[in-house]
């Protein structure tokens, strides 16, 4: 089995670093674009990458790739299953906005729109016009 790339790196996203995560895209939605940073099935922020996977395609033989997030893989099972997905991590106040968040102290929203400016910095920055990665 060939093991998977991380999600690209931000300073903003809070899922694992070291791992790839499942971006769920509803039926009815597009999928979200590349660079920007999305909710992962582990409930965590993380990159969508520029070549994204969508979990029909990923596990033909039910076996996701090496390198994936642990958390991702048992909310896709969870959802599979018909159960919940609990994000058990307390509440904090938002050092930005002041809304509640399971964001380690950021909320979803704060932290995606600094990302944006981030990510857009970098790629000014960048001679490849993308993002250079820093972490």
């Amino acid at each position: 089995m060939t093991r998977i790339e991380p999600n690209p790196h931000s300073p903003y996203a809070d899922a694992d670093p070291d791992a790839r995560h499942l971006l769920p895209s509803p039926i009815f939605f597009p999928d979200p674009q590349p660079g920007a940073l999305a909710l992962a099935a582990c409930l965590r922020l993380a990159v969508v990458p520029a070549e994204t996977l969508r979990a029909v395609h990923t596990i033909p033989d039910g076996v996701f790739p090496e390198g994936m997030c642990d958390a991702c893989i048992n909310a896709f099972h969870a959802e599979m299953a018909g159960r919940d997905v609990v994000d058990d991590r307390p509440c904090q106040t938002c050092s930005a906005c002041g809304s509640s968040t399971r964001h380690d102290g950021l909320c979803a929203l704060c932290r995606q729109e600094a990302h944006a400016r981030w990510w857009a910095e970098q790629a000014a920055a960048s001679t490849t016009g993308e993002p250079r990665p820093t972490a």
